[in-house]
C-alpha cells in the first residue's frame, strides 16, 4: 500500500511539474530558425542644451579659477606633497583655459600671456626640489599671477566681452 501510494504520487509531481510548463518545455526542445535577425533598440542623438548661459559659466568658472589659484598658492607655502601641488596646478590651468575659451577672441588674446605665464612656472614646479627651495618667490610669483588677473580678468570688467550664447547668436542672425 504503502508502495503504491509513493509511486501515484511520484506519478502525480511528474506530470504536474511536465504539464505546468508545456510552453517552456516546448521552446526547451525546438530550434530556433537561423534566418531571425533580433531588431535592437533605435537610438535618436538628442543634443541637450546647456542649462548655463555663457555669462553664468564665466562667473562659475571664474570662480574655480580663483579657488584653484588660492589653493594652489597655499600647497606652495606650506610646501605640501609635489603630488598635491601638481594636482592644483592642474586644476588652475584647466580652469583658467575655459575662462579664455569664453571670452571673444580679442580678450582671450590678452589672456594668453597670462596663461603661458601660469604654464612657465607649473613646469618649474615638475623639476626636482624646486618646490622646497624656491616656495617663497613661487609663491609670490603665483601671488602676483593671481591679482593680476583677478583684476584684469573679472567678470565686472568682463561682461561685454563674453561670447554670446548660441541660441541668441543663432535668433540675431535669422533677424538680419
Amino acid at each position: 500500500m504503502k508502495m503504491k501510494f509513493t509511486a501515484v504520487i511520484l506519478l502525480l509531481v511528474v506530470l504536474l511539474s511536465s504539464a505546468g510548463c508545456s510552453g517552456t518545455w516546448r521552446k526547451k526542445f525546438v530550434r530556433a530558425k537561423k534566418g531571425e535577425v533580433k531588431e535592437g533598440p533605435i537610438l535618436q542623438p538628442y543634443d541637450y542644451k546647456s542649462e548655463f548661459t555663457n555669462n553664468q559659466l564665466y562667473v562659475n568658472n571664474y570662480t574655480f579659477w580663483r579657488n584653484a589659484e588660492s589653493e594652489f598658492i597655499k600647497s606652495v607655502k606650506s610646501k605640501d606633497s609635489s603630488k598635491s601641488i601638481r594636482s592644483q596646478a592642474g586644476h588652475t590651468m584647466v580652469d583658467i583655459k575655459k575662462l579664455s575659451s569664453l571670452l571673444v577672441d580679442e580678450k582671450s588674446t590678452q589672456l594668453q600671456p597670462y596663461i603661458s605665464e601660469l604654464e612657465e612656472m607649473i613646469e618649474k614646479i615638475d623639476q626636482p626640489n624646486y618646490v622646497s627651495s624656491n616656495s617663497n618667490a613661487l609663491a609670490s610669483r603665483l601671488s602676483k599671477h593671481y591679482r593680476a588677473v583677478s583684476r584684469d580678468f573679472s567678470y565686472q570688467r568682463m561682461k561685454n566681452f563674453i561670447k554670446p550664447d548660441e541660441a541668441k547668436a543663432v535668433k540675431d542672425d535669422k533677424q538680419q
